[in-house]
């Protein structure tokens, strides 16, 4: 009997501090939304998801360090928050502040953010949902737009041979097995609202005709008398190029 009374106490104890644990969470949750003011509207959002396992690289866009940025919601200008991207889910995330979750925020209201100084669009909110699915960094901004999504993969890597592939600078732990992997694809905006998909330099010139052509090639043929320029700053410069002819 007394063995009884005591699990029984043991278990209304319990009871007793995760409903305290739990209240005080709410009270920190309440406080900050109450301080947050309008901005209570960013973190309404489910929590942010929480990768619990071991791997090598970062599912977030370059890093898992939040930076300060801006975010256009429902049609109404956020500043004076902190965010990141999570590139594995393609989702945006606002850190929110200690002893409460990141909140994901809801893809269908996020238009265009910016996250340390660099331009983000979501596409389907600003051209329908038959634009690419994802946000893309907007890398050159005129009468027309050079755009890029990075995406994250999780994938096996059992030897290593694929730490190349995850670029990211962090510690790299040869007795872990998984890696996110890094891939980007990039888009060209045109001025009359069509998107079309570039993934090699034969795309790139595509876009011209025929004499635009001859003359990109001679301009960046003078820029890469030493090195060849990587594919983002390739096509940047032969867009902006084109748009000072």
């Amino acid at each position: 009997m007394k063995k009884k009374a005591l699990t029984l106490l043991l278990a209304l104890a319990w009871l007793v501090l995760s409903g305290a644990g739990s209240a005080a969470a709410q009270d920190d949750y309440t406080l900050f939304r109450d301080g947050a003011g309008e901005a209570s509207l960013l973190f309404r959002g489910h929590k942010a998801f929480d990768y619990n396992m071991l791997y090598n690289g970062t599912p977030f866009w370059t890093s898992p360090r939040y930076l300060p940025g801006t975010v256009v919601y429902n049609g109404k200008h956020y500043d004076g928050i902190e965010l990141n991207i999570d590139a594995a889910r393609q989702e945006l995330i606002v850190r929110i502040g200690k002893g409460v979750s990141n909140k994901v925020l809801s893809n269908e209201f996020v238009s265009e953010f910016s996250l340390g100084g660099r331009r983000f669009l979501n596409l389907q909110h600003l051209y329908g949902e038959a634009a690419p699915f994802g946000y893309w960094e907007v890398l050159y901004d005129g009468r027309n737009k050079v755009v890029r999504r990075v995406t994250k993969t999780l994938e096996q890597d059992i030897d290593g041979t694929k730490r190349d592939e995850t670029r990211f600078d962090g510690t790299y732990r040869h007795d872990v097995y998984q890696s996110f992997l890094y891939t980007e694809n990039y888009c060209y905006l045109k001025e009359d609202g069509s998107i079309v998909p570039v993934r090699r330099r034969k795309d790139v010139l595509k876009l011209l005709d025929k004499t635009q052509r001859r003359e990109a090639r001679r301009h960046i043929r003078a820029m890469e008398s030493t090195n060849l320029l990587p594919f983002d700053r390739y096509f940047v410069e032969v867009v902006r190029y084109l748009e000072s002819r």
